[in-house]
């Protein structure tokens, strides 16, 4: 206690030990390492998110799909199926005609 007013007393100061000098360093360190990895977390980053083809974009689907939503969409195709064909046989017949097959 007497140590330190007299320290106080006449503006002397505590030389440090080593110890005590390496865990001042240490500590620096950590609080220069801490705000330079807020400063990066707070910053926004600057890059441009990555693009996707819209083909490779498919719609979300529900893994239970109501039964009459899936009998909707199988007609749907098999519609779409349908067309197909008969425009392919339309056009076989057409082809078939200039060949002069019948």
């Amino acid at each position: 206690m007497l140590k330190k007013l007299m320290y106080k007393w006449f503006g002397l100061t505590d030389d440090p030990c080593e110890s005590c000098e390496i865990l001042r360093l240490q500590l620096a360190e950590s609080n220069r390492e801490r705000r330079e990895l807020l400063q990066r977390l707070l910053e926004p980053v600057k890059t441009e998110p990555p693009s996707i083809p819209s083909e490779e974009m498919k719609a979300i689907t529900p893994q239970y799909v109501p039964w009459r939503v899936k009998q909707q969409m199988l007609e749907a195709e098999d519609r779409q199926k349908a067309k197909i064909m008969r425009d392919r046989t339309a056009e076989i017949e057409k082809l078939e005609k200039e060949v002069g097959i019948s």
